[in-house]
């Protein structure tokens, strides 16, 4: 089925204090602001938050798995990045398809993370080649 302008997705996920440290090992990013209850405690974020990259993962995962779905590739994102994300909270992501560039099966995206009271925590544009749906 070929996607049209205006249709979108959205799912909800969590990531866990243990996948953040697992992605700190992955990554090398070990910045004890993700790591450490004391160091947080001190800060403006009073406890461990997300690396911001991490949490933008769930758009890849959306755009290559489900929506525009399997065999998307996603190959460009802008990114602002509003407020923090915690581990062991539910977030909600949200792509919607807002233009279509046919003759290179490219879609552009509305890529963004709502909280449970939907106040936005990352906003953002994809694109995605897609060589059926497109």
């Amino acid at each position: 089925m070929k996607l049209k302008v205006g249709d979108n997705y959205s799912e909800n996920f969590v990531i866990t204090q243990d996948m953040v440290n697992r992605f700190a090992e992955l990554s090398g990013d070990k910045n004890p602001l993700h790591l450490d209850k004391d160091f947080a405690a001190k800060t403006r974020f009073k406890r461990p938050i997300v690396h911001g990259l991490f949490s933008v993962t769930s758009f890849g995962k959306v755009m290559g798995t489900k929506f525009p779905g399997h065999g998307a590739i996603h190959v460009g994102q802008n990114l602002s990045f509003k407020r923090p994300l915690y581990p062991d909270v539910e977030y909600e992501v949200y792509i919607e398809l807002v233009k279509i560039i046919k003759e290179k099966h490219f879609g552009i995206f509305k890529t963004q993370i709502f909280d449970k009271n939907k106040k936005l925590i990352v906003d953002g544009t994809g694109t995605a080649l897609h060589e059926e749906k497109l």
